[in-house]
């Protein structure tokens, strides 16, 4: 509330405009995940809690974007990491993580529309072997695992009670929770489909699977029609708890494999989850080492400077799911929503 009345009076007092002249020569970095639409077949695959917002909105928000800063490529900004040339003021990079349909059938369109490009990030593992990400499963899951008690282990938080959307809801934020804060291992699939069976569930197959997935088709369409792919991991691991020669194979594995695809550089990383338990600094140095030429996080601020910016360490905040005051407020610099 506190963050939404601060938005609301630096967006009507023009203190949202001040900041933006400045701030001018700061780079905002949106970050975006799924973007709804009118319910379809693969929509019915996804959790809710990681999309964005409608296309609508997305639509309305790129013509605030427009107006207000200077959507710029990723190659605008590695030539500012060079010293090559400065970007133009009050410059944006927008982006995309997971490669959902979605990216595909509805922000691709909008996009276009709006003459502008974004960074679309893909788990590559998602590419080739057509399965959704671990917490879409898990929510699939305790959305179709019969009312009841069930005891998930002290690791995955022990006896949850699955009866109505509500505790059903709780649940999956419960397991996913634990998983991420207590997984030993980098890659969760494994653990969720184990959990699906002990829940006596049978996962969509891979042809059901792979209706919520971007094709290879369509990526080189994309990526033909000026927009840009990035890698997003191979299996969309958390980071930090991989050696750091298997932090290495999983950003070398998908840097080759889309550049495969492509027929070009793949140039930029953003780091799977994003936050600073999920990767470290030997992540740093496998995307160094891997060839990138630079990286992503999730952490939140609204602009960066990139001078004073480790370039396999650039912050990107998630975008809010409103085309009013609190989406002009957060791209000006100010946490609003």
């Amino acid at each position: 509330m506190k963050r939404n009345l601060m938005g609301y009076f630096a967006v009507r007092s023009g203190i949202a405009r001040i900041l933006r002249i400045a701030l001018r020569r700061r780079l905002a970095v949106l970050a975006y995940h799924r973007i709804g639409g009118p319910t379809s077949e693969f929509d019915e695959l996804f959790d809710d809690s990681v999309s964005t917002c409608t296309a609508e909105v997305l639509d309305k928000q790129l013509a605030i974007l427009r107006r207000l800063r200077t959507v710029v490529t990723l190659d605008q900004v590695c030539d500012a990491l060079d010293g090559l040339r400065p970007l133009p003021p009050r410059a944006a990079l927008i982006t995309f993580d997971d490669a959902t349909q979605d990216h595909y059938s509805r922000a691709f369109p909008i996009l276009k529309s709006h003459g502008l490009t974004a960074v679309f990030f893909v788990s590559t593992r998602a590419l080739t072997e057509r399965t959704i990400e671990w917490w879409n499963l898990l929510g699939i899951a305790m959305k179709k695992a019969a009312e009841g008690s069930y005891d998930l282990g002290s690791e995955l938080g022990g006896i949850v009670k699955l009866s109505d959307s509500q505790s059903r809801q709780q649940a999956t934020r419960l397991v996913a929770h634990r998983i991420k804060s207590h997984s030993d291992t980098g890659d969760a699939l494994h653990t969720v489909v184990a959990l699906a069976a002990k829940l006596g569930i049978e996962l969509p197959d891979a042809k059901r699977q792979t209706s919520g997935l971007i094709t290879e088709a369509q990526l080189i369409e994309m990526h033909r029609a000026g927009m840009t792919i990035g890698s997003h991991s191979h299996s969309h691991a958390f980071l930090s708890r991989l050696s750091p020669a298997q932090q290495y194979d999983e950003l070398q594995r998908s840097k080759k494999i889309l550049e495969d695809l492509l027929q070009c550089p793949v140039r930029s990383l953003a780091y799977p989850y994003g936050q600073a338990p999920d990767y470290d600094q030997l992540s740093l140095n496998a995307a160094r080492q891997a060839g990138y030429h630079c990286a992503f996080n999730l952490q939140k601020r609204h602009v960066v400077d990139l001078a004073n910016t480790d370039r396999f360490d650039i912050d990107r905040f998630p975008v809010v799911a409103c085309a009013d005051y609190r989406f002009i407020a957060s791209i000006s610099a100010i946490a609003a929503g």
